[in-house]
């Protein structure tokens, strides 16, 4: 556990405000070695390992909020040995820790190799539509459960371990006519100081794949959380790039599922052109 302990502060370190750490997420071992085929003898772009487990889910068939925790930590089980031979962090996402298990998950995931984990801080069977007090758990109660997460992590060994402590202000449902984006921006600050407080490496802020965040709400978060910040990275012509991301001033960006979307879509076109007369 000492070693893995070492490699959990590594991974700290890389969360650097203006030089963050980039997490390109995988979901099984294929997409994890392909991944790792950048590290070569002359260049190592990989610094550290993000599972993703919308996309764990979407390759058992399952949507993101049925993914039980012994499912995910299944698919945890596999890869985190190819990443320990790699000598890679590996993190995961553990959603919002399975409620009340916080503590034992949090156990599990390292017992297998994990120096850190994604938590939210939204209520899996609840959704975005009951806004602040019916979608998210409450403040005192979430900053309650990363502090059994970092406790459980000091018990097993792993004291250092990484919480990226997700909050999902920015999903919440709104009416455009009402949107109040300034009070969600406060709401997000408010939350993110006292996820910090409660001993998060960095907090992990996402508007949803349709809103995501817009530049000055991640400057305005990244002046107040001192840098400790964490976004996902967009997608299509519109979305700005990991670099323009770092000069903003944030500490870590991921993509979530993206990775796998992408390859879907690739065996989609594929099998497309085959199908109707064409060629690979």
């Amino acid at each position: 556990m000492a070693k893995q302990n070492e490699m959990a502060v590594a991974f700290k370190k890389m969360h650097e405000p203006k030089s963050p750490v980039i997490l390109v997420n995988i979901w099984d071992v294929a997409s994890l070695h392909s991944l790792l085929t950048l590290n070569t003898s002359q260049s190592q772009p990989v610094k550290a390992v993000a599972t993703a487990s919308w996309a764990i889910a979407e390759s058992l068939g399952i949507r993101d909020e049925d993914l039980t925790v012994d499912q995910n930590l299944d698919a945890v089980s596999r890869i985190a040995p190819h990443v320990r031979a790699a000598g890679l962090p590996l993190t995961v996402d553990l959603q919002d820790g399975y409620g009340d298990a916080i503590a034992d998950v949090v156990t599990r995931a390292i017992r297998l190799g994990a120096v850190g984990a994604n938590i939210e801080d939204s209520i899996p069977s609840r959704g975005f539509a009951d806004g602040v007090d019916g979608s998210l758990y409450g403040l005192e109660a979430q900053t309650g459960r990363l502090r059994a997460a970092l406790r459980a992590a000091g018990e097993a060994g792993c004291p250092d371990f990484v919480v990226n402590a997700r909050c999902d202000v920015f999903r919440l449902e709104r009416p455009v006519p009402a949107r109040d984006d300034e009070a969600a921006l406060r709401e997000a600050v408010r939350r993110g100081k006292a996820y910090l407080e409660a001993g998060a490496t960095t907090v992990f802020f996402w508007g949803g794949s349709e809103r995501g965040l817009y530049a000055s709400e991640v400057e305005r978060l990244v002046r107040e959380l001192d840098g400790r910040v964490a976004v996902k990275l967009g997608a299509g012509p519109r979305a700005t790039t990991t670099k323009a991301l770092g000069e903003l001033g944030v500490a870590r960006i991921s993509i979530g599922p993206s990775l796998f979307l992408i390859a879907m879509k690739a065996i989609k076109d594929a099998a497309g052109a085959v199908l109707t007369g064409g060629g690979l």
